[in-house]
């Protein structure tokens, strides 16, 4: 068969093969009174999906947090429904990025209903006085200085933990989140530090004799940050403010995919030296396998780039020299693949020939570039489900 032939039957053959139809989109339903997903199937793996639930007339958000099973810490991903405009929906609706296969997670589901004016008040004096104790906890009397046990912007954090704690299971409607404290608490921080309260005398009139005008003017300053605080606090809760009012937590598994082994089958240019006014080159079929880099899933890039190995189906000439391979009775190929399109694969590599002096004998071994443009099939192992 000629070069042209071939490749002409490659090129048709991929044609037909990457004619693909629209994906589909499964949809996994959650039952809040069983509380189980897919009805307690494995979840889809690798692929996109939907998960749909039931969304209670007094519910106005649903958050969802999902988790790999041994590594409880941050969500792997994040998802938020809001009721569209306060309209009579029954439903929401998450999509999920793919998700590895055979392999526990954990999702947890988190519904929010408008917060009464008792629970705001309650949140509002909760916060206040956490911070208050933050404060006074951090500062102490030295002489004449007054001594924090952390730095400023240590502080600030500490100050900002206290309130994202408080807010654990409070929600703005507008979904705005507490972005931390002004750089004015910072400063005023850095002020109470700087103090000497050595000029006490000089910006507090007289007191009770039961107590110094130093700790006086002290607990002046620490007054003004407590106060600072709790006015920046207040400005950021709402009279419109959500509160959770139940929360549900599922471990599932996924599908557990059968592996697969990528098998090309292509045509390739092995190349023998010369340039392109004398290029001198043979060309035959080749069939190998390709081992991909990564999981194209989770890693596009990667996921197409592969190691292949395999042997060229024909032996080939070049200068009256008939060439093999040392161990098959075919050259055989080493080389980098890079997947193009749906099912294309292009290589790069070498060709590891040997010298066929018609004994049955190979002599030699030698490594000569080789590349080549492929058809890629997935052929699949095992007696698991195929991934669709």
């Amino acid at each position: 068969m000629s070069c042209c032939r071939i490749l002409s039957l490659v090129i048709a053959l991929i044609s037909t093969y990457t004619a693909t139809g629209q994906e589909f989109t499964r949809v996994v339903n959650y039952d809040v009174l069983k509380n189980i997903l897919y009805g307690g199937a494995p979840l889809p793996a690798e692929e996109v999906f939907r998960i749909n639930g039931f969304l209670p007339d007094i519910a106005e958000k649903v958050e969802l947090a999902i988790y790999e099973k041994k590594q409880r810490g941050e969500p792997i991903e994040r998802h938020v429904f809001n009721r569209p405009f306060n309209l009579a929906i029954d439903q929401f609706e998450f999509q999920v990025s793919p998700l590895h296969s055979d392999k526990l997670y954990v999702f947890q589901f988190r519904y929010f209903a408008a917060a009464t004016p008792e629970q705001l008040r309650v949140l509002q004096l909760s916060l206040n006085s956490n911070l208050e104790a933050a404060v006074k906890a951090n500062f102490q009397f030295r002489k004449n200085r007054i001594v924090s046990q952390q730095t400023s912007k240590q502080l600030l954090k500490t100050f900002n933990q206290v309130v994202l704690q408080g807010l654990r299971d409070f929600r703005l409607a507008n979904g705005r989140v507490f972005e931390g404290f002004s750089t004015l608490c910072e400063e005023k921080i850095r002020q109470i530090e700087r103090t000497n309260l050595r000029i006490a005398r000089f910006n507090i009139a007289s007191r009770s004799k039961n107590q110094s005008q130093k700790v006086q003017y002290a607990e002046k300053l620490i007054d003004e940050l407590i106060g600072l605080l709790t006015s920046e606090v207040s400005q950021f809760l709402s009279p419109n403010m959500l509160i959770q009012i139940e929360e549900k937590t599922v471990i599932t598994r996924t599908e557990k995919l059968p592996g697969h082994i990528p098998v090309n089958l292509g045509y390739s240019i092995v190349y023998f030296g010369g340039n392109f006014d004398n290029f001198n080159y043979s060309n035959t079929p080749y069939l190998g396998i390709s081992l991909p880099l990564a999981n194209k899933t989770f890693n596009r890039y990667l996921g197409d780039a592969s190691l292949s190995i395999g042997l060229l189906l024909q032996n080939i000439s070049n200068e009256n020299q008939l060439y093999t391979g040392p161990l098959v009775g075919r050259p055989l190929y080493a080389a980098l693949g890079y997947k193009l399109f749906n099912a294309v694969r292009v290589h790069a590599g070498g060709a590891i020939l040997s010298e066929d002096h018609g004994n049955g004998n190979p002599v030699g071994l030698s490594l000569r570039p080789m590349a080549g443009l492929s058809l890629e099939l997935n052929v699949w192992v095992g007696f698991g489900k195929r991934k669709k």
